[in-house]
């Protein structure tokens, strides 16, 4: 048995405003803990704050985060045979994926994209043997040779052993339309209605990854994008004439200048 700690209950609540621009600020709610992450397989994110390998500023928009974030090493490869759990899950924040820890029998360790059939100590693994059969586990993915036609699937390779490469953003899934046994593809529609053919024996996801609703998040309160290395956009006319050419204006239309003092623009 396994907790029933699903991802597909995680969703958007709209929150308690305190004031005009918390009207419409909506927060993730969701029973699962994001704070554990696996030590080996994460590392501290370097941001160089819009600098270029000499140390030169290239984006004066750009600075370093408030948060120090681990980058997490995630596995895009289907190919392993043993059975594994799912330990934990994690969050990354700035590409909104919902990612899970996964143990498995061979000692090995890893870390792939949450669907919404995940949840905290279920199953890995794309088939089971007999004596575990009578438990009705499911699997959590497959090569599409053995999914059923007109299913979701995500997190889909082109080529068999070349990695998913396809449906790997939050919410993505495909539909499987079609499988030829005699040319050994298959047909997919993909999220934004083109359909595609694929490899017959490429591995998928069932089902389609997890935090569709990121999209609906939304947060218009003042300097909420500073804390993710964004700064906010200064207009020209309001620096002096040496930091930019549209500055140095005192109550005055002139030509936009050059630091040096030089005209830039003629009309």
């Amino acid at each position: 048995m396994y907790l029933r700690l699903n991802l597909a209950k995680t969703y958007l609540i709209k929150k308690n405003f305190t004031s005009n621009a918390s009207r419409r600020a909506t927060i993730i709610q969701t029973p699962l803990f994001f704070d554990m992450k696996h030590k080996k397989l994460s590392s501290f994110f370097l941001n160089k704050a819009g600098r270029s390998c000499t140390g030169k500023i290239i984006f004066r928009k750009r600075s370093s985060m408030t948060l120090k974030l681990k980058k997490i090493k995630i596995n895009y490869q289907l190919s392993h045979l043993s059975i594994g759990f799912i330990a934990s899950c994690s969050f990354i924040p700035l590409k909104n994926k919902i990612v899970s820890l996964i143990f498995f029998s061979s000692g090995y360790a890893t870390y792939y994209l949450s669907t919404n059939i995940h949840s905290i100590f279920f199953f890995f693994n794309s088939y089971f043997p007999k004596s575990m059969r009578r438990f009705k586990l499911k699997s959590s993915y497959a090569r599409i040779c053995r999914i059923k036609k007109l299913t979701y699937i995500s997190f889909v390779e082109i080529t068999p052993g070349r990695g998913a490469q396809y449906m790997r953003s939050p919410g993505t899934e495909a539909r499987l339309l079609r499988i030829d046994e005699n040319t050994h593809s298959c047909l997919l529609e993909l999220p934004s209605g083109i359909k595609k053919i694929f490899s017959y024996y490429s591995y998928a996801f069932l089902s389609n990854i997890a935090n569709s609703c990121h999209k609906k998040y939304h947060n218009g309160k003042a300097g909420y994008r500073r804390s993710f290395g964004i700064k906010q956009t200064v207009r020209g006319v309001a620096m002096n004439a040496v930091d930019h050419p549209h500055g140095g204006r005192t109550k005055s239309v002139q030509y936009q200048r050059t630091p040096w003092g030089k005209t830039a623009k003629l009309k």
